[in-house]
């Protein structure tokens, strides 16, 4: 059996191609998305959303990442610390001063995934941490985190995005691309696993 054909913009299978849901966003504030390699080519994976749609983005995949390549000086880091800025008031906090050329830095991988890039690069632990208000679950229905407050990589951009600009309504069609993807995996599931895998599995 051959392999399924794979569409060459979003990277998954043509049937679940999402292209068609992308809309083009002007953010302010460029994404640098860090991938682990795992997740690079897993079906559900949500970073390629922020790489299509953003205007200002970028995916690197790897374990470990050169610091010469980061402006060390205005970056950021997004990932939850006792010393962590929140994103909404990042523009008014005394001795911050984000501008055009701030870098934002979104770990990409499962929690133990990205704990794992975090400690490998000794950098980006240096690096000025930023937190997200998280107004509702995550909407990852087929994908489970460990922790209560776990994201999808689309929805902590959505988040951070949003909040740094406080324009919510801007980033919306993020979070529509990854309803369709989502839509179309568990349109695919016989309904008893789906049933049995996740929804009696939120209940317990």
């Amino acid at each position: 059996m051959g392999k399924r054909a794979i569409c060459e913009r979003c990277l998954k299978a043509l049937p679940a191609c999402i292209c068609s849901t992308i809309e083009s966003i002007d953010n302010q504030h460029f994404l640098h998305i860090l991938q682990d390699p795992s997740e690079e080519k897993k079906a559900i994976g949500t970073a390629r959303i922020l790489e299509l749609s953003l205007q200002r983005c970028k995916i690197s995949i790897a374990e470990t990442f050169d610091p010469d390549l980061f402006d060390l000086d205005n970056s950021y880091l997004l990932f939850p610390d006792p010393t962590a800025i929140p994103a909404s008031e990042l523009c008014s906090t005394v001795n911050i001063s984000i501008n055009a050329d701030s870098q934002f830095i979104l770990l990409d991988g499962s929690w133990k995934k990205a704990y794992k890039l975090l400690m490998s690069n000794p950098f980006l632990q240096t690096l000025p941490k930023v937190v997200i208000n998280v107004a509702e679950k995550s909407r990852y229905r087929i994908r489970k985190s460990p922790r209560e407050d776990g994201l999808s990589t689309v929805e902590a951009g959505y988040y951070l995005l949003s909040q740094l600009e406080n324009n919510s309504k801007k980033f919306e069609p993020l979070l529509k691309s990854f309803a369709y993807m989502i839509d179309y995996q568990i349109s695919r599931m016989p309904t008893d696993i789906y049933q049995k895998h996740y929804i009696d599995k939120e209940k317990d």
